[in-house]
Protein backbone atom coordinates (compact mmCIF):
# COMPACT_ATOMS: atom_id res chain seq x y z
CA UNK A 1 0.00 0.00 0.00
CA UNK A 2 1.29 3.30 -1.17
CA UNK A 3 0.30 6.58 -0.17
CA UNK A 4 1.22 9.83 -2.23
CA UNK A 5 0.72 13.14 -0.08
CA UNK A 6 0.33 16.76 -1.85
CA UNK A 7 1.09 19.82 0.50
CA UNK A 8 -0.45 23.03 -0.17
CA UNK A 9 -0.50 25.88 0.59
CA UNK A 10 1.54 27.81 4.17
CA UNK A 11 4.63 26.07 6.00
CA UNK A 12 2.01 24.56 8.72
CA UNK A 13 0.47 22.58 5.92
CA UNK A 14 3.83 21.26 5.48
CA UNK A 15 4.58 20.86 8.83
CA UNK A 16 0.62 18.90 9.06
CA UNK A 17 1.78 16.77 6.59
CA UNK A 18 5.39 16.07 7.80
CA UNK A 19 3.28 14.71 11.00
CA UNK A 20 0.91 12.67 8.86
CA UNK A 21 3.94 10.74 7.38
CA UNK A 22 5.63 10.39 10.70
CA UNK A 23 1.94 8.93 11.43
CA UNK A 24 1.27 6.74 9.30
CA UNK A 25 5.07 5.53 8.52
CA UNK A 26 4.81 4.16 12.03
CA UNK A 27 2.05 2.39 10.89
CA UNK A 28 3.68 0.79 8.00
CA UNK A 29 2.60 2.37 5.22
CA UNK A 30 5.22 2.76 2.81
CA UNK A 31 5.39 6.65 0.08
CA UNK A 32 5.59 7.48 -3.70
CA UNK A 33 6.19 10.45 -5.19
CA UNK A 34 4.32 8.81 -8.45
CA UNK A 35 0.57 9.48 -8.60
CA UNK A 36 0.60 6.14 -10.77
CA UNK A 37 1.82 4.27 -8.03
CA UNK A 38 -0.22 5.71 -5.38
CA UNK A 39 -2.80 3.24 -3.69
CA UNK A 40 -4.02 6.21 -1.73
CA UNK A 41 -4.01 10.44 -1.97
CA UNK A 42 -3.80 12.76 0.95
CA UNK A 43 -4.01 16.63 -0.45
CA UNK A 44 -3.51 18.81 2.11
CA UNK A 45 -5.30 22.00 1.15
CA UNK A 46 -5.29 25.53 1.51
CA UNK A 47 -8.13 28.51 0.77
CA UNK A 48 -6.16 31.36 2.02
CA UNK A 49 -6.14 33.51 -0.66
CA UNK A 50 -8.63 32.34 -3.52
CA UNK A 51 -5.25 31.14 -6.20
CA UNK A 52 -4.59 28.89 -3.24
CA UNK A 53 -8.73 27.98 -3.42
CA UNK A 54 -8.34 27.19 -6.98
CA UNK A 55 -5.30 25.40 -6.85
CA UNK A 56 -6.88 23.06 -3.89
CA UNK A 57 -9.76 22.17 -5.72
CA UNK A 58 -8.04 21.56 -9.26
CA UNK A 59 -5.84 19.22 -7.33
CA UNK A 60 -8.33 17.00 -5.84
CA UNK A 61 -10.45 17.08 -9.15
CA UNK A 62 -7.37 16.37 -11.00
CA UNK A 63 -6.14 13.30 -8.84
CA UNK A 64 -6.01 10.31 -10.23
CA UNK A 65 -7.41 6.75 -10.07
CA UNK A 66 -6.84 5.39 -6.83
CA UNK A 67 -8.20 3.16 -3.94
CA UNK A 68 -8.83 6.08 -1.79
CA UNK A 69 -8.70 9.83 -1.58
CA UNK A 70 -7.84 12.20 1.82
CA UNK A 71 -8.55 15.46 1.78
CA UNK A 72 -7.10 17.56 4.61
CA UNK A 73 -6.26 21.17 5.92
CA UNK A 74 -7.97 24.19 5.74
CA UNK A 75 -10.04 23.81 2.73
CA UNK A 76 -11.68 20.92 3.80
CA UNK A 77 -12.38 22.63 7.36
CA UNK A 78 -14.08 25.95 5.69
CA UNK A 79 -15.84 23.70 2.72
CA UNK A 80 -16.83 20.48 4.23
CA UNK A 81 -20.15 20.51 3.06
CA UNK A 82 -19.39 21.85 -0.18
CA UNK A 83 -16.88 18.76 -0.66
CA UNK A 84 -19.41 16.38 0.17
CA UNK A 85 -21.85 17.36 -2.02
CA UNK A 86 -19.84 18.46 -5.01
CA UNK A 87 -16.82 16.12 -5.17
CA UNK A 88 -18.13 12.73 -4.32
CA UNK A 89 -14.62 10.87 -5.16
CA UNK A 90 -13.46 12.51 -1.72
CA UNK A 91 -13.05 9.33 0.58
CA UNK A 92 -12.75 11.38 3.82
CA UNK A 93 -12.13 14.69 5.16
CA UNK A 94 -10.17 16.39 7.74
CA UNK A 95 -10.12 19.50 9.36
CA UNK A 96 -7.01 21.35 9.99
CA UNK A 97 -6.68 19.86 13.78
CA UNK A 98 -7.92 16.63 12.68
CA UNK A 99 -4.52 15.60 10.75
CA UNK A 100 -3.58 12.81 14.19
CA UNK A 101 -6.33 11.04 12.64
CA UNK A 102 -4.97 10.10 9.40
CA UNK A 103 -4.16 6.44 10.44
CA UNK A 104 -7.71 5.86 11.16
CA UNK A 105 -8.93 7.70 8.22
CA UNK A 106 -6.89 5.08 5.90
CA UNK A 107 -8.60 2.20 7.83
CA UNK A 108 -11.62 3.36 7.44
CA UNK A 109 -11.41 4.23 4.11
CA UNK A 110 -9.61 0.76 2.96
CA UNK A 111 -12.42 -0.87 4.29
CA UNK A 112 -15.16 0.73 2.03
CA UNK A 113 -16.47 3.33 4.72
CA UNK A 114 -16.33 7.30 4.25
CA UNK A 115 -14.70 9.02 7.34
CA UNK A 116 -14.75 12.31 8.72
CA UNK A 117 -13.01 14.13 11.19
CA UNK A 118 -13.40 17.73 12.88
CA UNK A 119 -12.48 18.69 15.73
CA UNK A 120 -12.04 22.44 17.64
CA UNK A 121 -9.61 24.54 16.08
CA UNK A 122 -8.44 25.41 19.59
CA UNK A 123 -4.59 23.99 20.20
CA UNK A 124 -3.11 21.65 18.20
CA UNK A 125 -3.48 18.23 17.93
CA UNK A 126 -1.45 15.87 20.66
CA UNK A 127 0.71 13.94 18.53
CA UNK A 128 3.62 10.87 19.30
CA UNK A 129 4.53 9.76 15.90
CA UNK A 130 7.81 11.76 14.84
CA UNK A 131 7.66 14.42 11.87
CA UNK A 132 9.17 12.76 8.61
CA UNK A 133 10.67 15.37 7.74
CA UNK A 134 10.82 16.62 3.77
CA UNK A 135 12.99 19.26 3.54
CA UNK A 136 16.44 20.21 4.50
CA UNK A 137 17.62 21.49 7.72
CA UNK A 138 18.77 24.94 6.79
Amino acid sequence: MKILFVSLGCDKNLVDTEYMLGILGNEGYAFTDDEQEADIIVINTCCFINDAKEESINTILESGNCKALIVTGCLAQRYQEEIEKEIPQVDAILGTNSYDAIAEAVKNVLGGSHYENFKTLEGLPAVSAKRSLTTGGH
